[in-house]
């Protein structure tokens, strides 16, 4: 479903020719979210860019639309969260066509992390501008087995909770549900060990594994400090000891800032990681289950562009 926006007048001389923008959004959003991507689509009215608008109707439309979008496109701008923004750096690195669209940022779904990473602004009016004018940067994200993630991907107990938290009670309360599921896996207490072999020389056994490319995890919370998207590395986080109290220690560890600290938890940079044990267990890349056991992990065949401060 594609609805042209009107496009602003090209009497700005700061960009020649004016950038083309598709944005991809979700109709059926909350008030609040349909609110805010109204009044970024008033400012970006207000800056000499061509706007586009394609609405997404089920799972995988935002894929759909970063694999065929034309060349008349410039930006591919995703109006919504981690979810949708996953879908489309997918989308963007199965073209075989080169260049590829730059890809755009206005955060208005559940959770955020990519955008907090990336520092893009919150405000209308500077998003708006950003979109239009600003700069460009490359990321460099990372690859499970055939899925690509610009977050982290992880398995064990937070693979866990995404997989069995409610679809339903999400729309409803938003990250308290994966916080409600949390403290049911940790009551179940259901023992787990995976084996990563890093960088084929150093193997590894752990309860819980998330191979990191943003520093930050579920919004606020600093997971991988070392982690970079702008650079071509992995950071592994290994949870080595399992059971309830070291689970607990754990995400008090995260909440707190000092999981560094925490006993028996230790990360490494690497290039590949290939993690076995529990096959067909889940796997989630970027905060949405979309593979399972066994995983070879490693980094994107080339980076995207992202407008980004």
């Amino acid at each position: 479903m594609t609805r042209p926006d009107v496009s602003v007048a090209a009497s700005d001389s700061r960009l020649s020719p004016a950038r083309r923008l598709l944005v991809i959004h979700n109709p059926t959003a909350g008030r609040g979210k349909r609110r805010r991507l109204a009044a970024i689509l008033t400012a970006l009215r207000k800056e000499a860019v061509q706007v586009e608008l394609r609405a997404t109707e089920r799972a995988g439309d935002a894929e759909q639309a970063a694999r065929d979008c034309g060349p008349d496109i410039d930006v591919l701008v995703v109006a919504g969260g981690d979810g949708t923004i996953n879908e489309a750096i997918n989308g963007l690195m199965a073209r075989e066509q080169s260049p590829l669209p730059v890809l755009g940022i206005i955060p208005v779904g559940t959770t955020n992390v990519l955008s907090r990473d990336l520092r893009i602004p919150g405000q209308a009016n500077v998003l708006a501008r950003l979109l239009a004018h600003g700069t460009t940067r490359d990321i460099h994200v990372g690859r499970a087995n055939r899925r690509y993630f610009s977050l982290m991907c992880g398995v064990g107990m937070d693979a866990h909770i995404v997989d069995h938290t409610s679809l339903r009670l999400k729309k409803r309360i938003g990250k308290l549900a994966y916080v409600l599921q949390g403290l049911r896996e940790l009551l179940a207490g259901a023992p787990r060990r995976y084996r990563a072999e890093i960088d084929g020389s150093e193997v590894v056994e752990a309860s819980s594994v998330i191979v990191a490319k943003s520093r930050f995890y579920g919004g606020e919370f600093q997971l991988a400090s070392r982690a970079d998207i702008g650079n071509p590395e992995l950071q592994v986080c290994l949870f080595l000891r399992s059971g309830r109290i070291s689970t607990l220690l754990y995400i008090i560890g995260m909440g707190t800032g000092h999981l560094d600290r925490m006993p028996g938890y230790r990360t490494v940079m690497a290039k590949a990681v290939s993690i076995t044990g529990h096959d067909g267990d889940p796997a989630q890349l970027d905060g949405d289950c979309r593979d399972c056991l066994p995983l070879e992990i490693g980094l994107g065949e080339r980076p995207l562009s992202v407008i980004a401060p």
